[in-house]
């Protein structure tokens, strides 16, 4: 029986698609090259994906823009992603990029928090230490 559900549950795979960076302690400069990366959906559900760039607490994001929108998250060979970092306000470690499906709105999916820098390369300590919650991620509201 074991074998069984083994054998079952390798046949079956997650519709969505999986940011995978950047991570924790990258930085991008504003006005240089920002890279996303992300597995594709390889269950075949995910033909309509958008990605935002977003800043807020883990229970109050916010939308600072959207990087990319209407694409087939079931193509492996559009990751990794390049755009133009914009210039924010704050330069700080609080961005982090959200994909969701407009067929799955409910399986959004995020990165974890990265810095975006000004263009020399400054930036400034992340406004609030912790989320409201107590968990130990630090965060604030960006804008551009």
């Amino acid at each position: 029986l074991a074998l069984i559900v083994l054998a079952a549950s390798a046949g079956m795979s997650l519709a969505a698609v999986t940011p995978t960076a950047p991570g924790p302690g990258d930085s991008f400069a504003a006005g240089s090259d920002c890279t996303i990366k992300w597995n594709a959906d390889d269950a075949g559900e995910w033909k309509n994906v958008s990605i935002h760039l977003m800043s807020g607490s883990n229970d109050n994001m916010t939308e600072v823009t959207t990087v990319l929108s209407g694409f087939d998250g079931t193509d492996p060979s559009l990751s990794p992603y390049n755009w133009t970092c914009p210039g924010v306000d704050p330069y700080s470690a609080i961005y982090f990029y959200q994909a969701g499906s407009s067929q799955d709105k409910a399986n959004s999916a995020w990165t974890t928090r990265f810095t975006i820098t000004s263009p020399d390369g400054d930036s400034e300590s992340p406004e609030y230490d912790t989320q409201p919650n107590g968990d130990a991620i630090p965060w604030g509201e960006g804008e551009m």
